[in-house]
């Protein structure tokens, strides 16, 4: 039954990644959305986050769909610094903690995932998606 669920989670969550913005999806504009390539031996992660705000809330998730996670933290709006800690939902989720900042001139959020095992690299640099003409 967790099998199924998670696959169906993950299902949702690489729906939405592939082709489709969050705003298409009711999302709406300034979601950060991407994957990073792990080391070898790893499954790629991909994650989401909501608009960035004083308590941001994302989910990260390994591409095997061997697990997904929720991460929940604070912010801080005028220097743009985060901290976030993943907790996993479901199967083997990522888990650990994200540090970064979102650059409040370009609005480019980099962070760094440090965490056991597969749970620990540098998330590649992401912009909010934006909503499109018919979102």
């Amino acid at each position: 039954m967790k099998a199924l669920k998670l696959a169906a989670l993950c299902g949702l969550a690489v729906a939405g990644m592939s082709g489709s913005s969050f705003a298409q999806l009711g999302g709406g504009p300034g979601y950060y959305q991407g994957f990073t390539a792990n080391a070898k031996g790893c499954p790629t992660i991909r994650y989401a986050f909501r608009g960035m705000s004083d308590t941001p809330v994302g989910y990260v998730w390994f591409s095997d769909a061997s697990g997904i996670s929720k991460a929940t933290g604070t912010a801080d709006l005028q220097t743009g610094k985060f901290n976030l800690t993943l907790k996993s939902l479901d199967g083997n989720g990522p888990t650990g903690t994200v540090v970064g900042v979102k650059d409040p001139h370009t609005g480019i959020v980099t962070a760094t995932l440090t965490g056991p095992g597969c749970s620990n690299l540098k998330l590649q640099p992401m912009s909010p998606t934006m909503e499109t003409p018919n979102g």
